[in-house]
């Protein structure tokens, strides 16, 4: 057989194509919205794509499935309790579908969502046992698939779905099977998901610690526990994947004068995320900006913290940089973009106009400042796993997604120090208290990793919910 996967950083999206060595008959398994990739890779090996496979109905990405069934003529399969609102085809627990010598078998495995199906994959040119499986959202690298997602009361009621469907489904497959999951590192959708791309259910028999819990009530509590946040745009994933999401459509790069820019950051209705690194946002940059580095979380970040409707206007390190930074926000449904202000912050210097700036401490500059400054406030913005491993003394905990919300636990009479495992996520933070008012805002640079190697006191909370493995960094 022919296998290909395809994997978006930041998003943790892995979606694939297989297809028959001897028809050149494909199916696509979950992809995402930018459907050029699997088009390109299809023509490129001589394959036809007959399915376009969904495994549920995803929270995290909008699904390029509709599309890109409609744009080669194939077969949209989904799970038959998606509740999709467009024409496809339902398949249900035990049905399969060929390609050439390829088998492909649903299995009905609900828990990370009530609908969910893998596929599992057998070679009938070869033997009739599963060579692999699609597992989606159930058994991922390292970890299972959250069952939380959709709230916690449906989240109690799918855990032990998902223990059922793990242990007397994926888990009776022989120990060679491979496991291709549709949700790898940096995905919100799971804890502790490991950095490889796929691994054999022997492995994850034996290694993955959501299939150590001894008892199902074990692996129950396991499951709702320590998770990682849910951003904001998850809660409107599921409802557009149902409905259909408009075609991708890249838009063409738009230049905005400077002034124009400078306005748009004292505009309430519209946002300007600057885009660059968080010394050079410190530098100067415009008053009112959102500081969002364009590194892997770039998406996660902004989906996070800016409704999907505001528009945005974007300042760069580079003019290339638009391409990239549109791309990744039509993954997850934004589609109002004014346009980018050339050449960086060249242009707003060069006109004099006024620039806001964050100081950037060092961390031995941060800690002679937390010794002489009674009244500094410490902020940390990592994650829950983060904070529990270990946190500076005197820092109150706010995980930068719920920062919005929480800024009536700080006072904006008195300075803010923020810091977080390196200076990115911080930086976001210091930007979103300057545009609350807060005028007094340092960046600790390097955050907890700096502090730590500095030698610094670090406390380590009480134990009382260890949330090993809850989540990358998302730096």
């Amino acid at each position: 057989m022919f296998l290909k996967q395809f994997f978006v950083e930041g998003l943790g999206h892995a979606s694939y194509l297989i297809a028959s060595e001897q028809t050149k008959e494909a199916a696509v398994i979950d992809p995402g919205r930018e459907i050029a990739v699997y088009l390109d890779e299809a023509r490129a090996q001589g394959l036809h794509i007959r399915y376009v496979c969904e495994t549920h109905v995803h929270n995290d990405f909008v699904s390029g499935a509709a599309q890109l069934a409609a744009a080669v003529g194939a077969e949209h399969v989904a799970p038959a309790e998606a509740g999709l609102l467009y024409p496809h085809r339902a398949i249900a627990d035990g049905q399969t579908l060929r390609l050439g010598e390829l088998v492909i078998t649903a299995f009905a495995t609900p828990g990370h969502t009530p609908e969910h199906t893998s596929y599992v994959v057998a070679d009938a040119g070869r033997a009739p046992a599963p060579e692999l499986v699609f597992s989606g959202g159930a058994l991922l690298v390292g970890g299972v698939g959250r069952p939380d997602l959709l709230g916690p009361e449906l989240g109690a009621a799918l855990a032990p779905l998902l223990y059922e469907s793990v242990h007397r489904k994926l888990l009776r497959l022989d120990d060679g099977v491979l496991v291709f999951p549709t949700h790898g590192s940096g995905s919100l959708c799971g804890k502790g998901i490991a950095g490889t791309r796929f691994s054999t259910i022997g492995y994850e028999r034996r290694h993955n610690p959501a299939l150590q819990q001894p008892t199902a009530a074990d692996f129950v509590s396991y499951v709702l526990s320590g998770n990682p946040g849910i951003p904001a745009y998850y809660r409107r994933m599921r409802a557009l994947n149902q409905q259909g999401p408009l075609p991708w459509r890249l838009p063409e790069p738009r230049l905005l004068p400077a002034e124009q820019v400078v306005e748009l950051g004292r505009d309430g209705g519209a946002l300007v995320v600057d885009a660059r690194g968080h010394l050079a946002f410190g530098s100067g940059h415009v008053p009112g900006a959102l500081n969002v580095w364009l590194g892997p979380a770039f998406p996660i970040w902004v989906g996070w913290l800016v409704p999907h409707d505001r528009p945005l206007a974007f300042v760069f390190e580079r003019d290339a940089d638009w391409s990239e930074a549109v791309r990744m926000l039509l993954r997850i449904g934004h589609e109002a973009f004014i346009g980018y202000l050339p050449s960086g912050m060249a242009a707003v210097e060069e006109a004099a106009l006024p620039l806001a700036r964050v100081p950037q401490l060092p961390v031995q500059e941060f800690e002679a400042l937390r010794a002489r400054e009674r009244r500094l406030q410490i902020v940390d913005v990592r994650m829950d796993s983060e904070w529990q491993d270990g946190h500076i003394p005197g820092a109150l905990h706010v995980m930068l997604g719920d920062l919005p919300a929480r800024l009536g636990a700080l006072d904006p009479a008195r300075p803010v120090a923020v810091y977080c495992g390196s200076g990115n996520r911080s930086s976001i933070a210091t930007s979103l208290l300057q545009r609350h008012g807060f005028p007094a805002v340092y960046n600790v640079l390097g955050g907890m990793t700096a502090w730590r190697a500095a030698g610094y006191q670090v406390v380590q909370p009480p134990p009382l919910e260890r949330l090993a493995g809850a989540s990358a960094t998302l730096d």
